[in-house]
């Protein structure tokens, strides 16, 4: 199947997902009608109605097919019309930034409406980000008007909440969400939930609401594999009506890191697109290799950054981590940064040392992998890792 195939607008007439021994899964993305709450409606409306209650979302991808390798199997087989009516207990989309969750997280809902007969009813699918979901639970507590909230999350036909992570701290509003699950669960309506983590590994999520999510299916999704890399570029390519020779098509995915999301590949594609339309050429070598630079540049992350993202997360000083104290918490701080800094900068061993107090090599290296060692199994070193690098590569 070749990739101009893939981009028709017309999904195979047999199957959801189309398959090829030499690509991964494509899976045609289908989407719910959502009603859009307007941009200029008031945070602090204490009435909601079907009209307000989903967050505005982009309801496009920017290709039209989901593509699954090895990487998303779980995702790919649950995106099958036959399969996904069998779960109602919440339905959880786990991964970090950018691998797709709201985007699945769409797609289910419009497979959940579908068997349902509920595809042509823009009310059927209620979405809500969880960040608006505190705003108005909070509208609505501060003049005792929960009722109308509460009726319209438990009596959607199919519930989405996206990004639970920005709940974190509202209590309140957690242990209302908690309650809402339940009922939904009761009244054998589904509900699915994305999430940057699994809610257990967030701080400040009530154990109960992690507890009640965690009682569905997991899905988690990962960034494309080396296996899906070559379709996700190609499909890209057609989008943006970009050419690469074999040679250039290559030499771009040798050069794309395995932890880029597809918002990140689409953006070097767009970055080759760009620099032919000025230059008016075509794509050369030093046009594909600057597009690939212009991710890593993005990154920006230096030893500094990294160690006053630590210490802000410890409550330390970016001094302490720098000193020499032996202080535990310091000392456990220091070494993640140190691991960050190998894992994430091109600093060498001896300038990473140096950098931190002037410790040598083989100071460095041990206290890198005794913290590698220490992440398979404590759960809140390894939340603090999973903190500091979502926040270096916001």
């Amino acid at each position: 199947m070749t990739a101009t195939e893939l981009n028709s607008n017309t999904p195979p007439p047999t199957s959801r997902v189309v398959t090829s021994e030499q690509q991964p899964n494509a899976i045609a993305l289908e989407r719910p009608l959502l009603v859009n709450r307007p941009r200029s409606a008031s945070r602090s409306s204490v009435r909601p109605s079907s009209s307000r209650l989903a967050t505005r979302v982009d309801s496009r991808a920017l290709l039209p097919y989901f593509i699954a390798g090895n990487e998303n199997r779980l995702a790919a087989f649950m995106a099958q019309s036959d399969v996904i009516d069998t779960w109602i207990e919440p339905l959880l989309l786990t991964g970090p930034v950018g691998v797709g969750k709201t985007t699945m997280a769409l797609h289910l809902a419009a497979l959940f409406a579908s068997s349902r007969s509920l595809s042509g009813d823009p009310n059927a699918v209620k979405f809500l980000s969880a960040a608006d979901y505190g705003r108005l639970y909070a509208s609505a507590i501060s003049v005792d008007h929960l009722q109308p909230l509460r009726k319209e999350l438990e009596s959607a036909p199919i519930l989405v909440i996206d990004d639970l992570h920005d709940l974190a701290s509202k209590k309140a509003a957690q242990n209302e969400l908690v309650t809402q699950f339940e009922k939904r669960n009761r009244d054998q309506l589904p509900t699915i939930v994305t999430s940057k983590r699994f809610p257990r590994e967030i701080r400040g999520l009530q154990p109960q609401l992690a507890s009640r999510c965690a009682a569905g299916l997991t899905i988690p999704l990962n960034y494309p594999s080396l296996e899906s890399l070559p379709t996700i570029v190609q499909e890209l390519c057609l989008v943006h009506q970009v050419e690469l020779s074999p040679t250039l098509f290559g030499l771009l995915i040798a050069g794309l890191r395995k932890d880029l999301s597809v918002p990140a590949i689409d953006a070097v594609i767009k970055q080759v697109q760009l620099q032919c339309t000025m230059n008016d050429s075509e794509p050369t070598v030093q046009i594909i290799q600057a597009a690939i630079n212009s991710i890593d540049n993005h990154l920006n992350i230096d030893l500094g950054k990294i160690t006053r993202i630590i210490a802000r997360l410890w409550g330390h000083r970016t001094a302490d981590l720098r000193s020499n104290s032996r202080k535990q918490s310091i000392v456990r701080a220091r070494s993640l940064a140190m691991l960050l800094a190998r894992q994430l900068t091109p600093h060498s061993l001896g300038a990473i040392g140096d950098y931190f107090g002037g410790r040598d090599h083989s100071t460095v290296l041990h206290a890198i992998r005794k913290t590698e060692t220490l992440l398979e199994s404590d759960s809140d070193l390894h939340r603090m890792m999973l903190e500091a690098t979502e926040k270096l590569a916001a």
